[in-house]
């Protein structure tokens, strides 16, 4: 039953949520909420602690908007879900603030998080706190539960205030009186919290109010805290304005996310569309409402996907980058992307990759977008929109990079110091498997560190990228402190000057003979990346 009222159990509206009695807008940003922060606010609500209020509209019958269900089993990195046009028959509640806390319930009475459900430590000792949490909430696989003082939270809500002392001395006889009242007290008072108190705290919003006001409130309550980022309540505004193209920035962005490669947002396809569409590339609320550069995004969407996938293309294929990193900063592709948007089916022109690649890479080492990125952004904007004529302008850009960094625009061994982007770039590129299977790539020492210490080697030289490598840490570790011997794979093993200077190093390791293999190795990195850049050697 759908309740007006400003103070509800939450079990009620956890079962609501079940029931379809409360509905998410399209302008909601998706559940971001960690396992940790849910046992926080469960334990909050155990301790009397407020967990703040939540506004709600009560939209009025015959009208349509873009709802989408709350989450009942949350999977990391899952994909954002897309919201559905709906018209209004029944009554629901539309949540505007709240989300994270009501989405948080709804999981850990009715859902899962990672395949996991949430349980109580049913003798949990208030007195003695664990983690910060002073009754024990934590999100667990079956197999996992070797304590019968764990419960599922789902099942304990089930039970009536009377029934808990048979519950208790049925499942728990082993125990001691005094834990055994502990477990007493612990479960009524979840009962309690949870199924008969009224804990949450509602604020409505007229149902008369139109659409254009909801969504005024709901940036100007949002805009103050941490619920939204300035980009978060930029796609909130665009999803109403555009709402046809809110699953094509969804799905354009998990195709350049790939299998989690990179980490691309929808802030970025946002500045993007800023940039390439001539609104400037500083986020603001107004610019998404702007006719203008809605019929643009309308009208030619097409195109700007186009661009980013050719831009992506040229990432993995020529630029070698194969993962987020070694994508030192994303703002560096948004003038990549402005360039192909212009060039006939956004494919890249004849012999301008070189180019593309070398602004890439400049833009790294001198850490270009650090600081000051949107008018950075918005220059080179201009430049491409006055001088490019399919030709990517990188004398002007160089130029310009100069100027505003101090940095001459050439490589240089100074800008070794980003030793993995070399490496990344002397090993032809080098794919980042995902660390939690042990696979994550780690910087070797050729030479062990270990050893060349005991040879009293000074640690500069040490780590020089003359004697570093990109491999995987399972490889590293079962590789261990030995020497290298002639079967070491590394850049530069076939090259007979620095093959020559390895053997001498391998039969006699000392400070000259390593140093002689370091320095020839660091030559030829040198030469490679000037190469792979278009600098003249």
């Amino acid at each position: 039953m759908l309740e007006l009222s400003p103070n509800q159990r939450i079990y009620d509206v956890v079962k609501g949520i079940k029931e379809g009695y409360y509905k998410l807008p399209s302008i909601q940003r998706t559940f971001v909420w960690e396992e940790e922060r849910i046992c926080k606010l469960m334990d909050s609500v155990m301790n009397d602690y407020p967990i703040g209020s939540l506004l709600l509209w009560k939209p009025e019958k015959g009208i349509t908007l873009r709802l989408r269900e709350f989450i009942k089993d949350y999977v990391s990195e899952q994909k954002i879900p897309v919201s559905k046009e709906e018209k209004i028959e029944e009554p629901l509640f539309v949540v505007l603030d709240g989300q994270q806390r009501l989405q948080s319930l709804y999981i850990a009475f009715f859902g899962e998080y990672n395949g996991k459900s949430l349980y109580f430590k049913v003798d949990s000792n208030p007195e003695e706190i664990k983690d910060e949490l002073r009754y024990v909430f934590e999100f667990k696989a079956p197999e996992e539960i070797k304590d019968s003082h764990w419960r599922k939270v789902s099942e304990l809500i089930k039970l009536k205030p009377e029934e808990v002392n048979e519950f208790v001395n049925q499942n728990y006889r082993e125990d001691s009186e005094e834990v055994k009242k502990r477990i007493i007290q612990n479960i009524m008072r979840f009962i309690t919290k949870f199924n008969i108190e009224s804990k949450i705290n509602f604020i409505y919003i007229k149902e008369e109010i139109p659409l254009d006001d909801v969504l005024e409130i709901f940036v100007r309550v949002n805009s103050g805290g941490i619920v939204l980022s300035k980009s978060d309540l930029l796609f909130s505004t665009l999803k109403v304005s555009v709402a046809e193209l809110e699953g094509e920035f969804i799905e354009l962005m998990d195709i350049l996310n790939g299998k989690g490669e990179f980490d691309f947002d929808i802030d970025f396809i946002i500045k993007c569309s800023l940039v390439v569409f001539g609104r400037g590339a500083k986020f603001d609320l107004s610019k998404v409402k702007d006719e203008k550069f809605l019929r643009a995004l309308r009208d030619n969407f097409g195109g700007l996907k186009n661009a980013m996938l050719s831009v992506l293309n040229f990432l993995k294929t020529d630029a070698k980058i194969l993962s987020k990193r070694f994508l030192k900063s994303k703002l560096a592709l948004i003038p990549l992307v402005d360039f192909l948007y212009r060039e006939p089916h956004q494919q890249i022109p004849e012999g301008e990759s070189l180019y593309m690649r070398q602004y890439l890479y400049m833009s790294f080492f001198t850490r270009f977008f650090s600081h000051g990125a949107d008018g950075k952004l918005d220059y080179i904007h201009n430049e491409i929109i006055t001088k490019s004529q399919g030709k990517f302008p990188v004398k002007e850009i160089g130029e310009y990079m100069k100027e505003r960094t101090g940095i001459p625009y050439e490589f240089t061994e100074s800008m070794f110091r980003d030793v993995d982007l070399i490496l990344n770039i002397i090993q032809g590129g080098v794919a980042e498997i995902p660390k939690k299977r042990g696979w994550s790539l780690e910087r070797d020492h050729i030479f062990p560190a270990s050893l060349l210490r005991e040879k009293g080697i000074p640690e500069e030289l040490i780590n020089d990228i003359g004697n570093l490598r990109l491999i995987t840490k399972t490889r590293n570790i079962l590789k261990g402190d030995r020497l290298p011997d002639e079967r070491t794979e590394f850049y530069g093993a076939g090259d007979e000057e620095i093959k020559r200077t390895f053997i001498q190093a391998l039969e006699m390791l000392n400070e000259e003979n390593f140093r002689k293999f370091v320095e020839k190795r660091r030559k030829l990195i040198l030469q490679k990346v000037k190469e792979f850049l278009g600098f003249k050697n």
